[in-house]
């Protein structure tokens, strides 16, 4: 008897490995040109109101044996063969566990009017869905009221907007079929300016200049609550936002410079979280699109956040002595506004149920 060497038992059971493999397919192929036919039967039954056998008949290839768009067919028929007999409580049960394996069906153009009527007795917008987000912000403070150590008839009080960036977590719920309750938690990250210009002409006809700047940088958490109305249905929808906004502020810090008749000078940067509120809020407008995509959807979102109340403590503002002496700056009252555009993905969660 000869010997079975590696090399053979490799080639003899990839050969087994391959035999096997084809009896598999074919025997799947089989099955399917088997359901195939059988779910050719049941549309026959069916046309000519012979609807008794229909259930017994599917019940095989439901398990196995039907591709996808098959196999919804084959519900399809099932609630209508159920509602033609009368049978509303297995129409019923059968429609739920169709919305459970394709929680995302939309009706079709030539579906049945008793299968939409049943359809759409059912709520079909996701439960609740969870999702990641980020993006980036443009931010330009309010001034409520102006200071300066500068003669204000000589100078120019003037801030600058500046860019930065959000990334968080959110979640949402339809509270109806167009309208969406939507919660978020930020981390965000914003920068913006403030310069005080001041021009004192010379009576030898030359001009004297003096602008101070302060760049101001403040990182936050925030939790934006807003609801969604979406405009249109389909897979791509549009829809309008507004809500409200609570911020913390982690950190925030200044760096002043000053330019006087073009030299132009940078300072330290300093810590301004003692001189800051804590808490700021803001209201939320806003416009986005939502793109369906299996099992979720991807969100587009620009929105714009009104700054409401001063973020600045007022007993504070001639604490900061380092700014005040070296670059004759002193905090203005102000609020931020802020433009965010962010994009995300949502993983959605379905619980169709019976709409009373």
């Amino acid at each position: 008897m000869p010997l079975l060497t590696k090399s053979s038992f490799t080639k003899n059971f990839s050969g087994y490995l391959l035999v096997l493999l084809f009896i598999g397919i074919s025997l799947s192929s089989q099955a399917q040109k088997d359901c195939s036919k059988t779910l050719q039967e049941a549309r026959n039954l069916y046309d000519l109101g012979m609807i008794d056998e229909i259930p017994k008949m599917l019940a095989s290839c439901m398990q196995e044996g039907f591709t996808r768009t098959q196999k919804i067919e084959a519900y399809k028929l099932l609630i209508l063969a159920y509602l033609f007999d009368d049978n509303q409580f297995d129409a019923e049960r059968t429609m739920t566990e169709f919305l459970k394996k394709y929680p995302e069906y939309e009706i079709m153009p030539n579906d049945p009017v008793e299968f939409i009527h049943l359809f759409e007795s059912y709520r079909t917008t996701s439960e609740f869905s969870f999702g990641l987000i980020a993006g980036i912000n443009l931010t330009n403070p309010r001034i409520i009221k102006p200071y300066s150590m500068l003669d204000k008839h000589t100078t120019e009080l003037s801030n600058a907007s500046g860019t930065g960036y959000q990334a968080g977590i959110g979640a949402g719920r339809y509270l109806g079929k167009r309208l969406m309750l939507n919660m978020e938690l930020h981390f965000a990250q914003h920068q913006y300016s403030f310069t005080d210009e001041n021009t004192i002409p010379r009576e030898d006809g030359t001009v004297y200049k003096e602008a101070y700047t302060f760049k101001e940088k403040l990182q936050k958490i925030t939790f934006p609550v807003s609801v969604l109305y979406e405009i249109n249905n389909g897979k791509l929808l549009y829809f309008l936002r507004a809500g409200a906004s609570v911020n913390y502020i982690l950190t925030i810090s200044g760096t002043p410079s000053s330019t006087i008749n073009k030299q132009p000078s940078t300072g330290e940067s300093t810590d301004l979280k003692d001189y800051r509120n804590s808490l700021y809020y803001s209201a939320i407008a806003g416009m986005g699109l939502h793109y369906k995509i299996p099992r979720g959807f991807l969100a587009v979102d620009l929105q714009y956040n009104f700054g409401i109340n001063n973020i600045v403590l007022p007993d504070k503002r001639f604490e900061n002595t380092y700014a005040l002496s070296q670059y004759k700056y002193q905090d203005d009252d102000f609020s931020l506004h802020t433009f965010t555009l962010s994009i995300g993905y949502y993983f959605s969660f379905y619980s169709p149920k019976k709409q009373k």
